[in-house]
């Protein structure tokens, strides 16, 4: 005997199975109202397929919904420092971790992994002290000033190739230097009460331990020649006019920068550098 399929549609399966048990009036009101509030819809979407198998039974097909991707995890103080720019000179320290370590690792020679361990606050440490700096491990202003400075000119500590002995003679200059700003320039002036240029290089090596000549051009003489690059805070930097002679002579102080006593009507400060055409010297 021949079996006759009979096909039941869709909608009539679905309202067939759930008009049983759909709420009415005031009970549909309560119903529809969500008891929690603002809770995502189950993760569960049903599929109800209404096909004619055995007499039109309709197949259910459940399938559960992909869980939501984890948020990206929000970074440590110790990582948004690591990840700071480069021109705000943020203060770094041990721990801290991001590219911005990495520039700082470059500037010290090391391997950059970008994390601030101990190692990099151990060689932070010996830059500092070498560039008279306060030796804290930690990148300060002062501390980025020279770091900048020292990867632009490819040159790392200040006593680099130098003996202890001849790096606290280069500080005591620095600091000898220092103590002179504001002393009136004086025309052949060799003392506190006013110098020339010359004669303020002479006082302040004199004090830091060491004695030069009287003029520039006998100063320039007297020292070893070095290049800029191998130039460090402490060495004297001589200025040449168009036939090569020297017609001035400051202190090197680091980054483009001199101690000096200039001329007429200015005192000893620390100003730029504003010619290419220097030498530097090293006694």
């Amino acid at each position: 005997m021949p079996v006759t399929a009979r096909r039941t549609p869709l909608s009539r399966a679905v309202n067939a199975e759930s008009s049983t048990d759909r709420p009415t009036g005031r009970t549909l009101a309560k119903h529809r109202r969500s008891s929690r509030p603002g809770t995502p819809r189950a993760a569960a979407a049903v599929l109800s397929v209404g096909l004619a198998v055995g007499g039109g039974a309709a197949l259910s097909l459940t399938t559960t919904a992909a869980p939501a991707s984890a948020s990206t995890t929000a970074m440590t103080a110790a990582q948004q420092r690591g990840h700071t720019s480069i021109p705000s000179r943020p203060l770094l320290r041990l721990g801290d971790s991001g590219p911005t370590v990495k520039y700082v690792q470059k500037a010290l020679h090391l391997g950059p992994d970008g994390y601030f361990g101990s190692s990099t606050v151990r060689v932070l440490k010996k830059f500092q002290a070498s560039w008279g700096l306060k030796a804290t491990g930690t990148t300060d202003k002062k501390t980025w000033g020279r770091l900048t400075w020292a990867a632009k000119h490819k040159v790392l500590y200040g006593n680099h190739g130098a003996s202890s002995g001849t790096t606290t003679f280069r500080a005591k200059v620095l600091r000898e230097a220092a103590k002179l700003k504001g002393t009136p320039y004086r025309y052949g002036g060799t003392t506190t009460r006013g110098f020339d240029c010359s004669g303020y290089t002479g006082y302040v090596y004199k004090y830091a331990g060491k004695k030069l000549p009287r003029t520039a051009r006998q100063q320039y003489a007297a020292t070893k020649h070095i290049s800029r690059s191998a130039a460090k805070p402490g060495d004297l930097v001589f200025f040449r006019n168009g036939g090569g002679g020297v017609y001035h002579v400051g202190i090197y102080a680091g980054g483009n920068m001199l101690w000096h006593a200039s001329k007429p009507g200015r005192p000893v400060a620390k100003a730029k550098i504003w010619t290419s055409s220097i030498a530097f010297g090293r006694v």
